[in-house]
């Protein structure tokens, strides 16, 4: 039996039929007929006016000739109507008609936005139909149409006829014809009509309820349409099935070319998916917000009056504040030799460095005394040096983007209504793992400030409510059925806090104390259903991560039973000892 899936209840007038006058109909001779007027007609037309519209087609020379409704015409002329509704095709009541006993489609799926449509534009695809024993007129062909048009309170559908000769065996096999001759507007060509009808005057929510989409979304494809860069943009990926977040995303990045580019340049890749776009986005608004914060500071510090210095500036005797030894950076605060350089490790502030140590009476490491020869730095060594920065810098921008994407992927679980059964257990095995276990310093790390952000922000919890950790329970979900995935949210609060930037550094600032358990908690993230960034990959395979070198995220099959912790074997992970930093860190970010 065919399930109808309808918006009960919701009705509303259709839009009114256009009208011709009974002057200009009257005006051509074919139109009036030498008919009798039936009594009951010609009483309800003086009475109410022609609600009927009548069947009208343009001839040559633009002559209005009417194909149905000569009774009415003539109802009209007697009862001296100025004006009488019209089409330009035929049409007939839906009460009228009878829907196919045996559908073909089991679930016909009148959605709200398939309704909206029909409401607003109305019926245009006729429907087929025939007369079958006992006069019923049956919808062979646009049974969807039929159900959809009642519930947007539509009264009349455009129609043709079915041969008369069909059989119920040609009947069935229609059904199959027809749905498979249809094709639906690919994403991009859906976009471009959407655009065209803007262009051509249609207001926005017209649009949105036509092609079942948000207005948002309507207005996003139209400003990036409308712009040459940004519809470049699409064009020179015009393989990609850009998503409206997608569009709404190179927005943003209207004003930088570079951005753009390498936005587009991850949707032209061969076989670039959502979550390839999704990488290249998060790295361009990763650069974006470092770039914002350290303008911002660097404007905070010539507003008082602080010296800033390019790194190449400096003489080979200048070191950062934070290796001074015995020297606070609010100690320095007052040395002349005090100047700001930018970080380019964290790149999203400026650091204080002494421009010359020995010169002020600092005391520095035994370990800084400058280059491999004890000397000058030569060029070749300068080059490295600087090559290194660069390397790190674009690590450390790809670790926080890859962070942001990956944080975002454990929110949206933990807000999850429903899991599928074996994300169930796999969340559960993996908290009883934590705990049972002791595994990953839960009980150290549980209540830490790092951990507390981070949880209030799985949660979904404000400003005010972050503020007391132990209000958290008072302001989440109390639906039991959630336990494991708000209990999860706890422990990948730990694992998150504990996944810093060390973790991906295999120079010599490399930390396997805290890359092997990261690794093994982006194993289990992974089983979970996240398509790991290349960064997060390398970390796993346990290789040394280059930015320049170009790798999908790795594809998940939905189907594969998450692994559990036990498998990956995280009881080793609070086993090795924290090494000395060669510069300073906090509970939540090593600054390596």
């Amino acid at each position: 039996m065919t399930n109808i899936k309808t918006q009960a209840g919701v009705q509303a007038a259709p839009a009114p039929w256009p009208t011709l006058t009974v002057a200009e109909l009257a005006a051509h001779p074919g139109n009036l007929r030498a008919i009798e007027t039936p009594a009951d007609l010609l009483a309800d037309v003086k009475e109410n006016g022609v609600k009927e519209p009548l069947y009208v087609v343009r001839t040559h020379g633009d002559v209005p000739q009417v194909i149905d409704g000569f009774q009415r015409l003539a109802a009209a002329v007697a009862t001296e109507l100025e004006t009488v509704p019209a089409t330009s095709r035929p049409v007939i009541r839906l009460d009228a008609l009878t829907p196919h006993p045996k559908n073909a489609r089991e679930d016909l799926d009148i959605s709200g936005a398939f309704v909206d449509s029909l409401r607003t534009e109305g019926c245009r695809i006729p429907v087929k139909i025939q007369r079958v024993d006992g006069g019923v007129l049956q919808v062979n062909d646009g049974n969807r149409r039929f159900y959809g048009s009642k519930d947007a309170g539509l009264t009349h559908l455009p129609y043709e006829w079915d041969d008369d000769d069909r059989d119920a065996a040609g009947q069935f096999l229609d059904m199959i014809t027809t749905a498979q001759h249809r094709k639906s507007l690919t994403p991009s060509e859906m976009n471009q009509a959407m655009f065209s009808a803007a262009e051509a005057g249609a207001q926005v929510g017209r649009i949105a309820r036509a092609a079942g989409v948000r207005q948002k979304d309507v207005k996003t494809v139209v400003k990036v349409r409308s712009d040459e860069k940004l519809s470049a943009a699409l064009t020179g990926a015009s393989s990609y099935a850009w998503t409206f977040e997608h569009m709404a995303a190179l927005t943003e990045f209207a004003d930088d070319a570079e951005a753009l580019a390498a936005i587009t340049e991850a949707a032209a890749e061969v076989d670039a998916d959502a979550g390839d776009v999704d990488w290249a986005i998060a790295v361009e608004r990763t650069k974006r917000d470092k770039r914002t914060k350290a303008e911002a500071h660097r404007a905070e510090l010539e507003t008082a009056g602080q010296k800033i210095r390019d790194a190449d500036e400096l003489s080979e005797r200048a070191m950062p504040v934070w290796r001074l030894r015995g020297t606070s950076t609010e100690e320095h605060a007052e040395c002349k030799g005090l100047v700001w350089v930018f970080d380019e490790r964290r790149g999203d502030r400026y650091e204080p460095y002494c421009s010359a140590p020995g010169l002020y009476g600092h005391t520095v490491p035994e370990s800084a005394s400058g280059s491999s020869n004890g000397g000058t730095k030569t060029t070749a060594e300068k080059e490295a040096e600087r090559a290194a920065r660069a390397a790190v810098k674009k690590g450390n921008i790809d670790w926080d983007a890859a962070e942001s994407v990956r944080r975002k992927w454990i929110t949206d679980l933990i807000k999850r209504r429903t899991l599928a059964k074996n994300i169930t257990n796999a969340l559960i095995g993996h908290v009883n793992e934590a705990l049972i276990s002791g595994t990953w310093g839960v009980s150290d790390d549980l209540n830490k400030e790092g951990t507390t952000g981070i949880l209030a922000a799985f949660l979904g919890l404000n400003t005010q409510q972050a503020k007391d950790r132990s209000s958290f329970a008072e302001h989440i979900a109390k639906d039991p059925r959630r336990a494991p995935q708000l209990q999860f949210a706890a422990i990948a609060a730990v694992r998150e806090k504990c996944a810093n930037r060390s973790a991906w550094r295999t120079d010599d600032q490399h930390a396997p104390w805290t890359r092997k358990p990261t690794g093994q908690w982006f194993r289990v993230l992974e089983s979970l259903g996240y398509p790991l960034t290349p960064i997060e990959q390398s970390v796993v395979d346990g290789e040394p991560y280059d930015p320049a070198k170009k790798k999908p995220r790795a594809a998940i099959t939905s189907g594969s039973e998450p692994e559990t912790e036990q498998e990956t074997g995280t009881d080793e992970e609070s086993s090795e000892p924290e090494a000395e930093a060669d510069e300073p860190s906090s509970d939540d970010e090593s600054a390596a």
